[in-house]
């Protein structure tokens, strides 16, 4: 169960936060995951547009992309986006985030064996864009739902968007509110649950001769928060104002090695501050990745280190439908 507590936050697991569904903000696509996690300024991946609505002019075309994500303690997500252009200067998406977590030993308050149970949760996310001059602005509609054995919780939240692109310089200055709205229904009616809301900004820049592309993003802007974990780390420096403001701040690079190949770099310190342990941290926080684009399809892979959890490995496979009716 401890597994589960670190990514849901789930007040039947001994939580002492009333907050839930944070798994739909979870890194399970290689673009994100590879810049450390947290990035709404890239366009280098077509299911961007779930972390920032704003995004979703990433692909051209039809695009279909499908990744997934295996973290330690079995736990698999799978992450599913399509992408078109309904008319001129808009841009229209699906996607879809599963979380399943495995099965798990039931048992009673005396310790009697239940049985076995499942649990799983889910984001079905419809959104749309459009693009006006130098600005992009997005929007999704996210219903997400969590099931825990016998025990239900659904929400529907929307996310809002806003991009500059400066007009002649590769800079794009980003702010997303996400997950804002409602939940429809509680794991238990006397315990109300809280969404994860959250406002971020993000500004990446890339100089015209340098081949690399960087980023920074500011989370944990809405709430007076500077943890992920139920527990709020304790290690050395938890507390002073230059480790609270680092716990917010997400580092990412891309480096442009070729057309058709591009590495990703990130640096995640709250990450890293809070899944060490006695022996350290080694490269917890730390995440990488690439991306190789091919005439008809492009392939990811990103690895995201947590330390005391281990590492989670995503793959991704992007394509445009329109390339695949040319075979």
């Amino acid at each position: 169960m401890g597994t589960l507590c670190v990514w849901g936050s789930h007040p039947l697991l001994g939580q002492v936060s009333q907050s839930a569904f944070g798994f739909a903000d979870q890194p399970t696509f290689t673009g994100l995951a590879g810049l450390g996690g947290v990035n709404i300024t890239s366009g280098s991946d077509p299911l961007m547009f779930l972390s920032n609505p704003a995004m979703l002019d990433s692909a051209e075309g039809d695009a279909l992309s499908a990744h997934y994500l295996h973290f330690p303690g079995d736990i698999q997500f799978a992450t599913v986006g399509y992408g078109w252009k309904p008319r001129e200067g808009w841009r229209a998406a699906l996607g879809l985030q599963f979380a399943n977590y495995g099965e798990f030993e039931g048992y009673d308050e005396v310790g009697f064996p239940l049985g076995t149970f499942h649990a799983s949760e889910f984001a079905l996310t419809a959104a749309l864009g459009a693009t006006k001059g130098v600005f992009r602005y997005g929007l999704n509609i996210k219903l997400m739902g969590s099931v825990l054995e016998s025990y239900q919780a659904y929400a529907l939240v929307a996310d809002l968007g806003l991009g500059y692109h400066h007009p002649e310089q590769d800079l794009v200055i980003a702010i997303t509110a996400k997950q804002v709205g409602v939940v429809l229904r509680n794991y238990l009616e006397e315990l109300p649950l809280r969404l994860p809301s959250d406002v971020r900004v993000g500004i990446s820049y890339k100089a015209e001769h340098m081949p690399v592309r960087f980023h920074l993003t500011a989370r944990n802007l809405l709430y007076d928060t500077d943890h992920s974990l139920v527990v709020p780390s304790t290690v050395i420096g938890s507390g002073r104002f230059s480790d609270r403001l680092f716990r917010r701040l997400v580092l990412g690079a891309e480096v442009l090695v070729h057309e058709s190949l591009e590495l990703r770099a990130g640096y995640n310190y709250l990450v890293r501050q809070e899944f060490a342990d006695f022996n350290g941290r080694g490269l917890g926080g730390f995440s990488g990745g690439l991306l190789f684009r091919a005439p008809k399809f492009a392939l990811s892979y990103a690895i995201s280190a947590y330390r005391v959890a281990g590492s989670a490995h995503l793959l991704g496979i992007h394509t445009n439908i329109q390339s695949l009716r040319k075979f």
